[in-house]
């Protein structure tokens, strides 16, 4: 491979540039971990875990060691720089360690990686989020039921190193680049919600009469009075319908799932039998039918039913409204429905601690507002007019973020094949700053122990001398 590197790169062993080190345990994780109400930095120590970067370091999920439990986890202590490599559920996702204003030490599941000499954890952070990095990681990767690897398989894995001048010219082109693609999608991320703001607002004017000045009288009803008797109807409940009672293919059950706020989601699917779907006839839906969520929170969920290959069933709390068309367009319904208008009357009205719900009782008495039949069409016809102009800029939305998502690991890519910042060919080889590390460390271990391994043994040895004596013996003895 060295052969096809460029010009002054070299191909090395990951223990001969960077130290990795796992989660300390002088006892169980369970009883050193707490969850504390107490932040005082002088009895806590944060335990750092993958979990805590992808909750965004929200301090309330934060776990603490007391300070003494810190003491025996002094060998895997943290500091901001420090690069975090999951090994365990999420393996090789990698991060650097933020300031968190407390003393720090890492978490199991995670290794701890800092560069020997002059390779920077920035550098490596870079590598093993590239697309050469992360196969490398790969390949260390062993188990079915949880896939890990270990920091033995990593310190003899393979490692691509450039110049360091060339290494320092990478990581500075990489920050200048990823921060501008953060800022492209801080930016590009405003647009669903100026687009949701945008349909709420047409929605909102629509079943106002505001969306064009209206000619006909509009009158304040019921939707009960909008239906026939026995047209809004809930699902089946409880061992009516078990999960025990799904099949691979047969009769269609709506499910919560599959209701969203205008639209049908049509991939999630589940079926019953013919026999099973002869017992529950009655919650028959069909094509054209309005779907409505039982659940209320940030907004409402109902759609309108597209035409299916089988006959439909709708489950429990999957309302079904078949409006008399006589009365009004059930496009305009369903626009009425979702609309901030029903939203601001039936939040009111919702019960239920853990899944706040309204029933159909409570649905039928939403007030809603109607012009004409004549009205109705068109006003239905301008919103699917602006909706459709949301809907291209939705599409353009998309693909511009598929585009941004790639460039990271684009980018990255091109870093560690050479190809990303100019190369220099007065730059010292990287064979000549690894035999530089190689002698420091010869030079150490020829003076005996590291500072880091002296003050180890001292914290170590201050933490045992303050237990009683039989809590030391039974740790010496590895109990």
């Amino acid at each position: 491979m060295e052969n096809n590197l460029p010009k002054g790169w070299t191909e090395t062993s990951f223990d001969q540039i960077a130290d990795a080190t796992d989660y300390v345990a002088n006892g169980s994780f369970q009883s050193l971990a707490e969850n504390v109400e107490t932040r005082d930095t002088k009895d806590y120590a944060i335990l750092v875990r993958l979990r805590d970067y992808n909750r965004n370091w929200d301090r309330n999920g934060l776990v603490y060691v007391t300070r003494k439990s810190f003491d025996f986890l002094s060998k895997s202590s943290l500091i901001p720089g420090d690069l975090f490599i999951a090994n365990v559920g999420a393996p090789g996702k990698a991060f650097i360690i933020p300031d968190l204003g407390q003393p720090m030490t890492l978490g199991p599941n995670g290794l701890r990686i800092r560069g020997k000499g002059e390779i920077t954890n920035k550098f490596l952070y870079y590598y093993y989020s590239s697309p050469t990095g992360k196969s490398e990681i790969e390949n260390l990767i062993a188990g079915s039921a949880q896939q890990k690897f270990n920091k033995t398989g990593l310190r003899a894995s393979s490692i691509l190193i450039p110049p360091i001048a060339e290494q320092q010219r990478i990581v500075a082109k990489l920050d200048e680049l990823m921060e501008k693609i953060e800022r492209s999608r801080a930016r590009l991320e405003r647009i669903p919600k100026i687009l949701k703001r945008f349909r709420q607002s047409i929605l909102s004017a629509a079943v106002s009469g505001q969306l064009f000045n209206s000619e006909s009288e509009w009158r304040e009803v019921n939707l009960g009075s909008l239906v026939k008797k026995g047209d809004i109807f809930d699902g089946p409940f409880g061992s009516n319908l078990k999960t025990s009672d799904y099949t691979d293919k047969g009769i269609r059950v709506i499910r919560l799932e599959n209701i969203e706020h205008l639209y049908f989601v049509n991939e999630k699917e589940t079926f019953i039998s013919k026999d099973k779907y002869m017992t529950l006839l009655r919650h028959t839906v069909g094509e054209g039918d309005i779907i409505f969520s039982s659940f209320i929170t940030e907004e409402i969920r109902a759609c309108m039913l597209p035409k299916f290959q089988t006959k439909a069933i709708a489950k429990a709390d999957c309302f079904c409204i078949r409006p008399n068309e006589n009365l009004v367009n059930k496009k305009f319904l369903l626009y009425s429905l979702v609309s901030s208008n029903s939203y601001n009357q039936l939040v009111v009205n919702i019960h239920g601690a853990t899944r706040p719900r309204i029933n159909t009782s409570q649905l039928k008495e939403l007030s809603l507002s109607l012009p004409e039949l004549e009205e109705q069409d068109e006003i239905v016809s301008k919103v699917d007019e602006l909706f459709a102009l949301a809907d291209k800029i939705e599409a353009r939305y998309n693909k511009a973020k598929a585009q941004i998502d790639k460039l990271p690991q684009s980018l990255l890519a091109k870093a560690f094949r050479g190809e990303l910042v100019p190369q220099d060919e007065n730059d010292e080889p990287a064979s000549v700053l690894l035999e530089r590390i190689k002698q420091k460390g010869v030079t150490e271990s020829v003076k005996g122990k590291s500072k880091r391994e002296i003050d180890y043994e001292l914290q170590e040895h201050l933490s045992m001398a303050a237990e009683p004596k039989r809590k030391y013996a039974k740790k010496k003895q590895g109990v």
